[in-house]
């Protein structure tokens, strides 16, 4: 999931973050290794071949589906064959499991007229068929106070959640649910904004049960039933059939690593195999997960020994919630002090530009050191935008310096979270170089002299989120449906 706004730093500067940066590994130039990982990154190939394999033979990988496993148990198979012994599993509760059914739409009154619908993720169907009155509520600045319940009893209600100050669109979305719900109404639409009637996806907010059925619905039949709005009354029969199944079950992460000279000390490398149904998955995040395997074989087949253990981690889980690395994070508790970076890759293969580090500033001069070699890719660039909804998400709320990859967005969007996203629109060249550019990283964090940066305590951390506005992302993350303030206390 790559993220939907990219929030500019107004406040970073004025967290207090006074220790120093540290004093990262010279960049030279003269370490030929990072030659030999770009140039065996380049040539092999190897990420591409692994994403046909993925997107091809298993496609769309919904978390707790036979296909999501499925790709652990192919990630672990590629990961054994490459020499990490070590590979293996690491199991987590799920709080509930969802299946798509059937989604239609069709405008009944005052025309007869088949809409494009698909449902969002992990919510509910409409129990049969309903025929509603349509709403229009556009797209308010508040969820809290344009829901009112004698207008949108029983009714199919627009709405167009947008970011607005301290709320990712994420937020707006999940509250606008909860208030529509509490108001009695049937469903939600939400206007796609892809091109040619392809419609959208998404669970953030919903997880582990929406509290209404949620469509995404085609931008081309909204306008039309704007258009009719104009002229009067209008009636809606959707037709929503999704299962939400609460029993106990366990999802997986795959982890393997190459140790480190340095006894507890750590940096982590990971992206996401679960995806979306109505593709395949390609860009959102098999890329991610070539990449990242392929860094891991190049770093492997190098006999690559640094200070630092890389721990290389498969998350499941991200598009519901961040649950395999808010799983991950729980379960290594003991070894976050250890943790001196966490390297994501969840946007899609485009160019390489460098990486953000989610508003630490305190770590900015250090970082821009440490990638300063992938300046021959034009991937040295450091940015201080943030965003939460990420596998880096959970591991910036507990203070440990993330690195996302940031690359140009392309068509990125167009093809996210929809039928679209399938392994034609992958650039092998752009992979490639993504591939050099993630290994790079991870080669030079892990063996730097010393690490790029401290943890932040628990109210400093607490503190960077409220200053880049993620403070109700992180809620909606962890308590959806809580639209009040969090106890600020890490748990």
């Amino acid at each position: 999931m790559r993220p939907c706004v990219r929030i500019g730093i107004l406040l970073a500067g004025a967290l207090c973050l006074c220790s120093p940066p540290a004093s990262p590994q010279a960049a030279s130039g003269a370490d030929d290794r990072v030659d030999r990982i770009v140039a065996t990154a380049m040539a092999g190939g190897g990420a591409h071949a692994f994403l046909q394999r993925l997107t091809d033979s298993i496609g769309g990988r919904v978390t707790g589906s036979t296909e999501c496993r499925a790709a652990a148990d192919l990630l672990i198979n590629a990961l054994r064959q490459a020499g990490f012994d070590d590979a293996r599993v690491e199991e987590y509760a799920l709080e509930s499991r969802w299946q798509r059914g059937r989604a239609t739409g069709r405008i009944a009154a005052p025309v007869q007229r088949a809409i494009a619908v698909g449902s969002y993720g992990w919510v509910p169907g409409t129990k049969g068929e309903v025929n509603a009155p349509l709403v229009d509520l556009g797209a308010p600045l508040s969820a809290i106070a344009q829901v009112s319940p004698d207008r949108v009893r029983g009714a199919a209600v627009i709405v167009e959640p947008h970011a607005t100050a301290g709320e990712p669109a994420q937020v707006m979305r999940a509250n606008f649910a909860h208030a529509l719900a509490r108001s009695g109404a049937a469903a939600m639409l939400i206007p796609s904004g892809k091109p040619n009637r392809m419609l959208d996806t998404s669970a953030f907010g919903f997880y582990p049960g929406g509290p209404l059925p949620v469509l995404s619905v085609a931008k081309e039949d909204v306008l039309l039933l704007r258009r009719l709005l104009a002229s009067g009354q209008v009636r809606l029969t959707l037709d929503v059939d999704n299962a939400i199944d609460a029993s106990a079950a366990q999802e997986r992460n795959v982890v393997a690593e190459i140790a480190g000279t340095a006894p507890g000390e750590t940096v982590l490398v990971g992206a996401h195999f679960d995806s979306w149904d109505p593709g395949q998955g390609a860009q959102d995040d098999g890329v991610g997960v070539a990449a990242v395997l392929e860094a891991a074989r190049i770093l492997k087949s190098l006999g690559i020994k640094p200070r630092r253990t890389i721990r290389f981690v498969f998350f499941s889980g991200e598009e519901q919630a961040l649950l395999g690395s808010r799983a991950y994070v729980e379960s290594h508790r003991k070894e976050l002090d250890g943790l001196r970076a966490v390297v994501i890759m969840d946007s899609g293969a485009q160019t390489p530009r460098g990486f953000q580090i989610h508003g630490r500033a305190d770590i900015e001069a250090a970082a821009r050191a440490i990638l300063a070699p992938l300046s021959a890719l034009g991937a040295s660039g450091v940015s201080l935008d943030a965003s939460f909804d990420m596998d880096h998400g959970p591991f910036l709320a507990d203070g440990i310096p993330v690195f996302t990859l940031w690359v140009d967005e392309g068509d990125y969007n167009t093809h996210h979270h929809a039928v679209s996203d399938t392994f034609d629109k992958v650039d092998p060249r752009m992979l490639a170089l993504d591939t050099a550019a993630m290994a790079v990283a991870a080669y030079r964090l892990a063996d730097a002299e010393a690490p790029v940066g401290r943890r932040l305590s628990a109210t400093e951390a607490m503190q960077l989120l409220k200053s880049v506005g993620l403070e109700s992302l992180r809620r909606t993350v962890y308590a959806p449906g809580d639209v009040s303030p969090a106890d600020d206390e890490r748990r």
